[in-house]
Parts: structure tokens; sequence; C-alpha cells
């Protein structure tokens, strides 16, 4: 089965609490409270997200880490502690990759007062590193979901994307050549989480918000789908980040298609209210670009090119469970 279906399996079967305020379906859960806690949980798994010969255990910390404060940037709460169950064959682990492992996770953390607080360890067939990442929202500040979207709302993205998709293509050559290709590199090993900007756009008017993990086009559909809209993208407003346009050159692909398709970027995907975007950038300290808008009509995403209707054979990333 596809994740989405899984999910909706989970969904059905919630027994909810009355203060659970967002369960299952959005980037995280969300628990009544004063202040309201923020809880995501994501896993990093070999041969699905990482191999030992392309990432050192230090960005595989910082990778599992990085992801889950992602969740937190995208419902707008700042990062508090961490729980972090690692799992590996017997002879995968050794002092240095443990050390390393947390070292990368503590590095990040200590940059947003996260810290590593407990878990687990266990044996099995692969590395399996999963966090659980715990946050809290801002006094008076309510936490976004991707269900808010208004018809009319300007849709955003931070930053630039692709970068992570080029980084894996260049390593699946060889590595990088020059240090334009070093920086894509980077930027898949260690994705940086937008902490500032999710709670930034959070206090400041966002209406509908979500990370960009499985690709700006799959994830743009899934909040369409969750405000009941739809979507349209248009592909020549799509940030493409510096460096991704040679190497999309070089697979054969369009960089606009492939930043939007590619996944990994872990960029903030945010709906505001016509003339907020502007408002919006000037108090970010990362690039805000529109990209596309909410309208009345059926649920999910339309992809244009200027005015052309596009058909994208791939929206990103879907993960098989």
């Amino acid at each position: 089965m596809d994740e989405s279906a899984v999910i909706a399996i989970i969904a059905a079967g919630d027994g909810r609490r009355p203060d659970v305020l967002v369960g299952v379906g959005d980037d995280a859960a969300v628990l009544a409270g004063d202040p309201p806690l923020v809880l995501a949980h994501d896993m990093l798994v070999e041969d699905v997200h990482f191999r030992w010969s392309t990432h050192a255990p230090e960005d595989l910390g910082h990778a599992a880490l990085a992801v889950n404060l992602s969740d937190l940037a995208a419902m707008g709460a700042e990062p508090v502690a961490a729980l972090v169950g690692l799992a590996a064959p017997a002879d995968a682990l050794d002092p240095a990759r443990v050390t390393g492992i947390y070292a990368g996770m503590r590095g990040l953390g200590d940059a947003w007062g996260c810290a590593v607080v407990g878990g687990d360890t266990s044996t099995a067939a692969q590395t399996v590193i999963g966090v659980t990442a715990v946050g809290r929202m801002p006094a008076g500040v309510a936490a976004v979901t991707r269900a808010g979207g208004r018809p009319g709302d300007v849709l955003c993205v931070t930053g630039g994307l692709g970068a992570s998709a080029a980084g894996r293509a260049l390593l699946a050559r060889g590595g990088a050549r020059d240090a334009a290709e070093a920086a894509l590199v980077t930027a898949h090993r260690r994705p940086t989480p937008r902490v500032a900007a999710g709670g930034t756009l959070a206090a400041h008017g966002a209406h509908a918000m979500m990370d960009v993990s499985d690709g700006l086009a799959l994830d743009l559909d899934r909040l369409a789908r969750a405000c009941g809209l739809t979507a349209v993208l248009d592909l020549e407003r799509v940030p493409v980040a510096p460096g991704v346009a040679a190497v999309a050159a070089a697979e054969g692909a369009d960089p606009a298609e492939w930043a939007a398709t590619g996944g990994e970027d872990f960029e903030l995907l945010v709906a505001l209210a016509p003339g907020e975007a502007e408002l919006a950038a000037a108090r970010l300290d990362v690039a805000l670009t529109a990209v596309g808008h909410l309208e009345a009509g059926p649920a999910g995403l339309r992809v244009v090119r200027g005015r052309r209707p596009v058909t994208l054979g791939n929206l990103g990333w879907e993960h098989r469970v």
C-alpha cells in the first residue's frame, strides 16, 4: 500500500481524546495545554532514506532530527526535546558511529534549544533511526494545520527547491566535483529545518502550512485536499535552487519539474491571504516565493506553466508500506 492508504486506515480507527486538537493526518499532532504541545515522529531507514556508503554518522543524526524539526516548524512550534529510537544489526554500529549520530543530533538540537532526553535501542535487520520531537506553541499563537487555506489564498514556498534531489543524483554518480555540487550534496545529507520561518509565518497570518518533504507538487496536492480546494501550481514560478538546473540537464530532466517533484527539500509551503505574501517575506530570514494560489473547485492539484496546462508524470515521492 502507499503511505496515504496506510494513514487513512490508521485515522479511521483513531480514538481521539478531547484534548487532542490535531491528530492523525497533519505534519504533527497538537495536544491542548498552556501552551499547547506539538509532537512529530519520523524515521530514517537504511537503504530507503540513506546508505552508510554515502552518509557519515553525523549526517544521519542531523537529518533524523531535522526532518522532525521541520514538521514542528510546519505547525509554527518551538522545539523543546526529542526521544530517539536506534536499531541496527549487531555489526553495523560501533562507538564511533553511535557517537557521531548523537553528535549530529546535538549539533542541530543546540541551535534550536532541543535536547535529546531519552529513547530506546534495539537490534534490527538494518539501521533505523526514529525520532519523536516535542515542541510547544508560542503564547497566543495557534498551530497552523494543512486544512485552513481559503479560496484566493496565495501559495508560497520558502527557499529554493530541488537541491536535495540534485545532491542525491550526484551521490549516485559518485559524488561532487566542485564547490557548487558539494553544496547540493550537503543539502541532501543535512537539510535545514525552517524553524524560525515557521514560527514567524504562524504568528503573522498563515492560513495553512506544511513542510515540503515528498515534493512540492505532491505535498501541495495533499494541502489542497485537506482544504477541500483546488491548488494551482505554476511551474514558471517554482524557485529552483542554485546548481540544480545543471544537474537536472545532465539527468535529462526539466529543472522546474524536477524541483517541484524531487522531494526532501524540507522547505515550508504556506497559504496566505492576498497581499500578505510581501509582508510575510519581509519578516523572514529566508526567501519566500509565490508559486500559485487556491481556488474553489475539485480538491486537488492543477499544474500549469504560465497559462498552459501541464501533466506531471510523477508528483513526488510516494512511500510504499
